[in-house]
């Protein structure tokens, strides 16, 4: 049983943590088998991210007076949460996946930058190819017009050659 100055200290840390990190997902994990639960645990170390049993009636308090109150009041049941950093996209997919083999283990919500995101949205979040394959994307689009005019630029003095060439054949 906790005493009350380590559950100010709980309170207190879960506040900050909303006000410093306003993305979450919180899991609902009734009937969910231990090693299920470590497993997820696992996977989300890979991307630097904790998954927290919390008490229900301690997150409640923690979000009072902040935009995520009226979706604590109505929070029961077994109950973790998972901070998001900048690595959302990562650590979504892996409870997209959890879920799939493990449905005990269910995506209860999300928040992504203080604003609600509904289950089928992370589904589509989890869809999405990590950071770095997404500024590589992004670099090759921005580099197609400039390659394309040094090719077309390029194919002009190709073409005469190929016609001085033929010219030159013919002859």
């Amino acid at each position: 049983m906790l005493g009350k100055q380590q559950k100010e200290q709980i309170v207190n840390n879960y506040k900050s943590s909303f006000s410093d990190t306003p993305s979450f997902l919180l899991l609902n994990f009734r009937g969910a088998k231990v090693s299920e639960f470590e497993l997820l645990r696992k996977k989300l170390r890979g991307n630097n991210a904790v998954v927290t049993v919390v008490k229900n009636n301690l997150l409640k308090k923690a979000s009072e007076n902040t935009d995520f109150e009226s979706i604590f009041t109505e929070t029961v049941g077994e109950t973790a949460i998972t901070f998001l950093e900048d690595n959302y996209v990562e650590v979504t997919k892996t409870f997209v996946e959890i879920e799939k083999d493990y449905p005990s283990l269910e995506i209860r919500i999300g928040f992504i930058d203080g604003k609600s995101v509904p289950k089928s949205q992370l589904e589509q979040i989890s869809k999405l190819p990590r950071k770095e394959v997404l500024l590589g994307q992004i670099i090759s689009m921005l580099n197609q017009p400039l390659i394309k005019f040094l090719n077309v630029s390029k194919a002009i003095p190709r073409n005469l050659v190929n016609v001085l060439n033929n010219l030159k054949d013919k002859k």
